[in-house]
């Protein structure tokens, strides 16, 4: 069976394994999307150019009228008197070969109108549409208002700076919490060769030194600090918030917690940590109870683990985790007591 070292190295390397895993279905996707796309759109042009060519109204071809005037000029110079015999003579027969020209064009007439009277009502449609969808003098306030509504607290949250996910940033582990409060203070992160690093582990330092403090557990007769195991802090992820952990020992039991820096912009749209949790970090939540005061969301995995987040203020919330029942982890919680050690 693993000890927690093991575990917790083992949760680590899945979690690098796991971003490795989805940059390479973003990167494949971002490859690939814009080839479908583009085949799918000249499939639909093709197809779109094909029906419009076969449905395009034939327009007869209007007759020379040079060669009819020329083919008239011959008859002008017929007397009057062999005008009138020729239609006395024949009159059946120019009433023959008129009745098939009148009949061509009513049949034109009829196939072509029902094509004209679509476009000219499609025209009208349109325009009726373009009268109700034109911009009003209102429409500035709504761009404005769109403008204001909040961003995705997983890319962009808030007003805070755009924190790096890509390449994945390690935990940083530290003796006891004033070393981790003295690397905080100094901010010093030219340890680091990538641009990245440097950018995520910069806005870890931000973060906590703008609230300007570091959460410690108060250490007591039944709840006691595992000094081996060491503090860590947490950088910003996809699915984890900035935090600074440890690990304790209650009942013979071992617990780990991280106290964490929630997103502002995310947590003033969230009424209750489960909503949070689940919004945040995509954790379910299987049951909420009240212990001390406090509401607590619980989860249970299938591995045997419980886990419990409840809120610590309005910006500041912890999560614990560990093999032990619900009622152990609700006994831990009222014996848990923590406090904030300032940064000045």
């Amino acid at each position: 069976m693993k000890n927690d070292e093991q575990m917790f190295q083992s949760v680590l390397l899945r979690r690098d394994e796991y971003r490795a895993r989805k940059s390479r279905r973003i990167r494949t996707v971002r490859r690939t999307a814009p080839v479908f796309a583009g085949f799918c759109l000249t499939i639909a042009l093709g197809a779109g150019y094909r029906t419009y060519s076969r449905n395009r109204p034939q327009i007869p071809a209007e007759p020379d009228r040079t060669e009819e005037s020329a083919a008239e000029l011959p008859s002008a110079a017929v007397s009057a008197e062999a005008s009138a015999s020729v239609a006395t003579e024949m009159p059946s027969e120019s009433a023959t070969a008129a009745a098939p020209v009148q009949s061509t064009e009513a049949e034109h007439t009829a196939s072509v109108m029902p094509k004209q009277t679509e476009t000219v009502t499609a025209a009208v449609t349109d325009a009726g549409t373009n009268k109700k969808t034109e911009p009003t003098t209102n429409q500035p306030d709504k761009t404005q208002a769109s403008s204001t509504t909040p961003p995705d607290p997983v890319t962009q949250p808030g007003t805070e700076p755009i924190r790096p996910v890509m390449p994945p940033v390690q935990p940083v582990l530290f003796a006891d919490i004033h070393a981790a409060a003295d690397a905080v203070r100094t901010g010093d992160v030219s340890a680091y060769p990538e641009q990245e690093e440097q950018q995520a582990y910069l806005y870890l330092y931000d973060r906590i030194n703008s609230d300007g403090f570091l959460y410690q557990v108060k250490q007591t007769d039944t709840v006691s600090l595992m000094d081996d195991r060491g503090i860590y802090l947490l950088p910003y992820a996809v699915y984890e918030d900035v935090g600074i952990g440890c690990y304790v020992t209650f009942r013979e039991k071992n617990y780990h917690i991280t106290f964490y820096y929630a997103d502002r912009s995310l947590i003033a749209r969230t009424n209750r940590i489960a909503e949070y949790l689940q919004s945040r970090t995509g954790c379910r939540s299987d049951k909420e109870i009240r212990v001390s005061d406090t509401d607590v969301s619980l989860f249970f995995a299938d591995n045997g683990q419980t886990y419990a987040g409840a809120m610590i203020d309005e910006t500041h919330y912890f999560a614990v985790n560990a093999a032990v029942s619900e009622e152990e982890m609700t006994d831990f919680l009222k014996a848990l007591c923590f406090e904030a050690l300032p940064l000045s």
